[in-house]
């Protein structure tokens, strides 16, 4: 937690709690956040999320080019009531595969990608295809 451990002492006014973790050993503690824009974690922060931003729609362009759209997986997905970790088994990956794939961090794998619609379709339509 380098990155937040410049945070703990500073004093800036618009200084928010973001979050919390635990760690090895008991240690715990909070995560912050602020609206400082000459601050340096902030900027690193932001960036670093304009770039994870710029990487989704590279990533979302190669799927549509391959006609995989991951926001309709996980509609579907939703609409039937499967959890993330059963729809992986489904598809035969790990859950964090799934996962990035579903968040649009990673490009679809298109069988896999083909198991889930297939399934999710059957399932929509009471096991008719």
């Amino acid at each position: 937690m380098v990155v937040n451990a410049k945070c703990n002492p500073c004093k800036e006014p618009t200084k928010y709690v973001a979050g919390f973790f635990d760690g090895p050993r008991g240690r715990h503690g909070c995560l912050f956040d602020c609206k400082n824009e000459r601050c340096e974690v902030y900027q690193v922060k932001r960036f670093t999320e304009s770039e994870a931003v710029k990487e989704r729609i590279k990533i979302q362009n190669l799927n549509s080019q391959k006609g995989m759209y991951a926001g309709y997986i996980a509609a579907l997905r939703k609409d039937a009531k499967i959890t993330m970790m059963k729809m992986s088994q489904i598809a035969g990956c790990s859950p964090a595969e799934y996962s990035s794939y579903e968040h649009e961090r990673k490009e679809f794998n298109p069988e896999i990608y083909r198991k889930c619609e297939k399934y999710l379709k059957e399932k929509e339509g009471g096991g008719r295809c």
